[in-house]
């Protein structure tokens, strides 16, 4: 990409009005889609010199008229992005259509837009590259009539296809009026500044996968096909990447990306260099070439044998797949010069983290910005790992053996209860018997919901591919008051501790507890300063979510929530919000 970028057109089409048919509602989105879209593509600061084209509420003639125009005029150097934004209809052989101002459900034939229309215009396209984009449902249909490959129509040159649902899917509208709708917002804010992008650009499949990521639970699967590579070419610029959440906590850490891959030496012969894999709760996995094992460390335990002058490992030997892999403890020593070593088993070789970048470790720890793999595939390497090294993941891993425990003394105290029962008058009957019921039911209760607490934080080891965002964190103290019932008795509530997390897009409270208990602050960071901290998961109210902090990882006790910028605020300014009056209800 260090040429200079082609010529790129685009054309957006909107449609949200349909007169002609009741059937057909108005919409709320399309407008806004297509103002928000065009905003982003042409942005000064990250868009393309993008040729933007605009169509609102036109007709089918007016349509196929531009599409027509949009397609012909093409060259060989330009890239082309067309947009459809309304209603999409099948007809009776499931066959897509797009709606426009004058289509009927009788006469969509005549009034609407066939799908097949765009194919023939495109399979005489010489433009070196088409990204297609439709926000209708059953956009999934822009494969062919079976759903198989969603690039089967586009048989011409390289084509990339981005649909908003499945073949047989609704697309959602926009939720309130001056919105775009949910699909397209995701897409605009992949362009503006979700999509990571990577050598100063961003491609249309990194901007497809934070639409992916983003649109995760939310009933509405968007889908895509590529082909010829296609997925790789340029929809907007990252010039210089920004860091607001951490900005804002007074830290502005340097956007090199972090070499967290160790020296392999092998003990004879020459040999590639291994693979790293660094999960998001700072677990590290060193792949070796030639599939001769992966040595799996804890990157704090890492960072502590330079005062400890020594670090467990583990070693997993390779093994067919399938099968549990044979596992050992391996330790590393901290050598004079400040490197960490490990000799592997088996005449493998050593591996070495140097010391300058050790201290790299420990600077991304310190910001939160340590790097997390897309997909990691150690997930058993990692579950053994933070077991080993994780106090409160080993608390959590043994809450199905407490439950068991519970359930053995409960049903051994109603038992003995029984027995007790039988050859006793009621007034001599022992309370022992019933006491320990009482306590092992209130301990199975208890084991019960740590093991439902566990099942879902646990899916996270087997869904790393779910997106991490740098957001901010701090706690705020809600100071005891006292307010007077309806019956005249004055009632105090206590002071209570709450925990909020907060970015551009979102505020959210956190549950009271952590397992892993209060998040530390840094010292290096002000009393009363948010806490850059990595959120893994979806921020939305009722999601489970990770948090990692400088310090390990926070093992919340419950479900985020919703909250309001005046709680925000609160703890952003403790001071003003410990000088407010005590509330009276």
């Amino acid at each position: 990409m260090d040429e200079a970028p082609p010529p790129y057109r685009a054309l957006l089409i909107g449609n949200a009005d349909f007169p002609d048919e009741p059937e057909l509602g108005p919409l709320r989105g399309p407008a806004n889609d297509l103002r928000e879209l065009g905003a982003a593509l042409t942005d000064p600061e990250v868009g393309l010199p993008w040729q933007v084209t605009e169509l609102r509420d036109r007709t089918s003639q007016e349509v196929e008229e531009a599409i027509y125009d949009f397609f012909e005029g093409a060259t060989r150097e330009e890239q082309l992005l067309l947009y459809y934004s309304g209603h999409g209809q099948l007809d009776m052989d499931n066959r897509l259509f797009l709606c426009t101002r004058d289509t009927t459900l009788t006469r969509r034939g005549l009034r609407a837009v066939r799908h097949s229309y765009l194919t023939d215009r495109m399979d005489h396209c010489p433009a070196r590259a088409i990204i297609v984009v439709l926000d209708c449902c059953y956009s999934g249909r822009a494969a062919d009539a079976k759903g198989v490959d969603m690039a089967a129509p586009f048989a011409g040159r390289g084509r990339f296809v981005m649909s908003s649902c499945e073949p047989h899917g609704a697309a959602k509208d926009a939720l309130k009026d001056g919105e775009p709708s949910p699909f397209t917002g995701h897409l605009v804010a992949a362009l503006r500044h979700g999509a990571a992008g990577r050598g100063g650009y961003v491609t249309a499949r990194q901007v497809w996968q934070y639409v992916e990521d983003q649109s995760r639970g939310s009933g509405q699967r968007p889908c895509w096909k590529t082909e010829r590579e296609t997925g790789d070419v340029p929809l907007a610029r990252r010039p210089v990447p920004v860091e607001r959440m951490v900005e804002a906590a007074g830290q502005t850490p340097g956007e090199a990306s972090l070499d967290t891959c160790p020296v392999f030496a092998p003990a004879r012969g020459p040999s590639g260099q291994p693979s790293m894999e660094c999960h998001f709760t700072g677990v590290m996995h060193v792949l070796l070439p030639g599939s001769r094992g992966t040595l799996s460390v804890y990157r704090d335990a890492l960072l502590a044998a330079e005062s400890e002058g020594e670090v467990r490992g583990w070693w997993f030997a390779a093994g067919p797949l399938g099968y549990r892999r044979k596992r050992a403890r391996l330790t590393g020593t901290s050598t004079l010069d400040g490197d960490v070593r490990f000799t592997l088993p088996d005449g493998a070789g050593t591996v070495t983290w140097p010391a300058e970048q050790l201290n790299a470790f420990e600077e991304a720890r310190v910001t939160s910005s340590w790097p997390t793999t897309p997909r990691p595939t150690q997930t058993d390497a990692t579950h053994t790992v933070l077991k080993a090294h994780d106090r409160e993941y080993r608390r959590l891993t043994r809450t199905p053996w407490m439950l068991a425990g519970s359930l053995v003394v409960f049903a051994a105290s109603v038992v003995m209860a029984v027995r007790v029962m039988t050859p006793h008058v009621p007034d001599q009957v022992p309370a022992y018997p019933f006491f320990l019921a009482f306590l092992s039911g209130l301990s199975m209760i208890i084991s019960t919901s740590l093991v439902w607490v566990r099942s879902h934080l646990q899916r996270f080891l087997k869904l790393p591919e779910l997106p991490v965002r740098r957001m901010l964190l701090n706690t705020y103290i809600e100071p005891a008051y006292t307010f007077v019932s309806d019956v005249g008795v004055p009632v105090t509530v206590p002071a209570k501790e709450r925990t909020y997390l907060w970015s551009d897009d979102y505020r959210l409270a956190l549950p009271s507890g952590f397992f892993s208990g209060t998040p530390k602050r840094p010292s290096h960071l002000p009393r009363g300063a948010p806490l850059p901290v990595e959120v893994m998961g979806l921020p939305h109210p009722g999601q489970w979510v990770l948090v990692r902090t400088p310090q390990g990882t926070l093992w919340p006790t419950g479900r985020v929530k919703h909250c309001y910028s005046s709680e925000i605020d609160r703890t952003i300014r403790p001071q003003a919000a410990s000088e407010e009056p005590p509330r009276q209800e």
